[in-house]
């Protein structure tokens, strides 16, 4: 007989709860582990639990919500929420490794963040990504090799059973939130699913580096990235940084390259930034309403547009003054504005003003020595802008003198990376006919000039020009080792600078139909056409050929080819959904029903005119 009998309790030590044995509760150590000399760990005492609540993500609910879960391997995890203290962290590890049946077990790959000065430790955010450890068995090895997946037991699900001899948390005021707040989408930020390739990318950006070659950074315990809290919009701004990263960047990017700058390059600044991230949100935010047309996403994309603009105006004030540190925060902040207007399908030429200022600032911040820190971010940001500035100037009208969209120096800089055969996700493998964009147009600024209400007849070396520009766009081919979808779109876009360039002397309807200016304009377009039924109007690429097809629109009176115009951009609308391809669809129906004769590349800053409507086509 005892001589006391034991109670059952689940408020034990931690230590007696992962052995499943039963637990005395006397402190600091109880009978079990001393009896067997064991440490003798116990859960937060009750005067911490006003501050363990207040933290809205722990990594204990991270945990608790990834155990509940069947194991994905083609799948990654990332919760975004507050970190806890490291002996609670600790504790919880401990529990969640004793608990899970072996050969099943997630590894959780928390990304550490560098804390705010001045700000609580154990308020600091945190990035907790799971998945499954390079070393654990593949499915078909837990089903005994014969590629089969395991049915989802209860040994599958790594759960233990609910009996009384299980482990059961304590019900102590921080574990109790942490197992509600695995439950309840309102009580911690969700967890989002990615593909592993997009977290690796993600990961390798953000990863500084090791500290030895035999160090891998993203397979140890934390990557170290500054990261600010999250904008003050509750769960809105988690589900807007989740359709970035799902479904905005890669809208953005037309998926020439492997990695995706949007992603790699942009969403590190952001957690270092809360000016870039903002910036981020609201382009999502903008996406998100041109593509699905929702009206509350509606009040969300402008809430978030006009606080990006705010913050945006207050750095400016900050470098006016002299912080000239923020000169890259502004210039990809300004050039983030650019393709949210993009985004949102402005009519009202705002993007001319945000190209205007990423101007100055790029070309200030390209006269600086480069960073190590961010290695090949300006490449991109010259990428960035080059694609802007080409694709807009065919908004301007050539019979007026404007300031150039293009500076000399990112001219040169342009013509280097070409040299370098770069491919990039907005240029894809044709920056070298982006760089011959502004030429042509200064070249038809010079050949369109009007004296006196009378044409100027061009120079000779205006007529030198023309032939070289013609050269170089003649002599353009794709490189061999860019992907087949780029390499059609490179010809595509070959095609409309080679039209671009020849109805600067006149559209094919103000010649004869033998004329060879009117053979080699159809040559053209019918060549364009053609690359087009190669290329299916739902691919990423083609959320960078919003220009080429409005130079091809602007060419043709042939009803069938319209058609066809038509009908890839309403796809693009459907699929890619920005908000300047629905505009370049309703800006080329006002073209075709003008009269034949003054359909023009030339002429569609006449259109936009006529029409108020003022979009860029980057």
């Amino acid at each position: 007989m005892r001589p006391m009998p034991i109670i059952r309790s689940r408020t034990g030590c931690f230590t007696c709860r992962r052995r499943k044995k039963k637990c005395n509760e006397e402190k600091p150590i109880c009978s079990g582990c001393r009896r067997n000399k064991l440490e003798c760990n116990w859960p937060p005492d009750t005067s911490d639990s006003a501050k363990s609540q207040k933290r809205t993500g722990s990594v204990s609910a991270a945990s608790s919500g990834a155990s509940n879960t069947l194991p994905r391997s083609p799948r990654t995890s990332i919760s975004l929420g507050a970190a806890s203290n490291e002996p609670e962290r600790r504790q919880q590890q401990q529990l969640y490794q004793a608990d899970e049946p072996h050969g099943q077990r997630e590894t959780h790959r928390p990304l550490q963040v560098c804390p705010t000065p001045g700000a609580d430790p154990d308020m600091q955010p945190t990035l907790v990504a799971t998945g499954r450890s390079p070393t654990a068995p593949s499915p078909s090895d837990m089903a005994g090799g014969d590629g089969s997946s395991p049915s989802p037991t209860s040994e599958d699900t790594d759960m233990p059973e609910a009996d009384d001899q299980s482990v059961q948390p304590s019900p102590t005021p921080s574990s109790s939130h942490s197992s509600t707040s695995a439950d309840s989408v309102s009580a911690a930020p969700p967890i989002f699913d990615y593909d592993d390739s997009e977290l690796d990318a993600l990961a390798l950006a953000v990863v500084p580096p090791p500290l030895s070659t035999a160090e891998t950074p993203f397979m140890n315990s934390g990557l170290t990235v500054q990261m600010p809290m999250m904008p003050e919009h509750g769960h809105q701004s988690y589900e807007l940084l989740s359709y970035y990263l799902s479904r905005t960047a890669n809208s953005m990017g037309n998926g020439s390259t492997e990695v995706n700058p949007f992603i790699a390059k942009l969403i590190p600044l952001g957690f270092s930034n809360p000016l870039v991230l903002h910036l981020i949100l609201a382009q999502s935010a903008a996406h998100r309403h041109a593509a699905e047309e929702q009206q509350p996403s509606n009040q969300i994309a402008q809430r978030y547009y006009t606080d990006s603009l705010r913050m945006f105006r207050n750095v400016v004030d900050e470098y006016m003054s002299g912080k000239e540190e923020n000169t890259l925060v502004l210039t990809v902040g300004s050039l983030i504005l650019c393709l949210t207007e993009v985004a949102r399908g402005d009519i009202h030429g705002t993007v001319f003003d945000h190209l205007t200022a990423s101007k100055s600032l790029l070309t200030l911040l390209l006269s600086r020595p480069k960073s190590e820190q961010f290695d090949d971010l300006p490449d991109f940001l010259i990428e960035y802008y080059m694609h802007i500035a080409a694709s807009s100037m065919i908004s301007i009208d050539p019979h007026f003198s404007s300031e150039p969209l293009l500076s000399p120096d990112i001219e040169q800089l342009a013509t280097s990376l070409v040299q370098r055969k770069y491919v990039g996700q907005l240029c894809g493998c044709w920056l070298e006919l982006l760089v011959l964009i502004p030429q042509i147009f200064h070249l038809g600024q010079n050949m369109m000039a009007v004296v006196d209400g009378q044409p100027v007849a061009p120079s000779p070396d205006n007529i030198v020009t023309f032939g070289l520009l013609q050269a170089q766009t003649m002599a353009f081919f794709p490189d061999q080792s860019v992907t087949p979808y780029s390499r059609l779109a490179g010809l595509i876009f070959k095609q409309a600078v080679l039209l671009y360039l020849w109805t600067m002397l006149g559209t094919p309807h103000q010649h004869l139909e033998n004329s060879s200016h009117h053979a080699v304009m159809n040559a053209a377009v019918s060549d364009a056409v053609t690359l087009m039924g190669q290329l299916p109007a739902n691919v990423r690429v083609n959320t960078s050929l919003c220009w080429p097809l409005a130079v091809i629109g602007c060419c043709t009176s042939d009803l069938a080819v319209q058609q066809v115009l038509r009908l890839r951009l309403q796809t693009m609308i459907d699929t890619i959904g920005l908000g300047n391809m629905r505009e370049t669809l309703v800006l080329l129906e006002h073209v075709w029903r003008q009269p034949i004769d003054e359909i023009s590349p030339w002429t569609l800053c006449k259109a936009m005119r006529d029409h108020q409507t003022w979009i860029s086509f980057a």
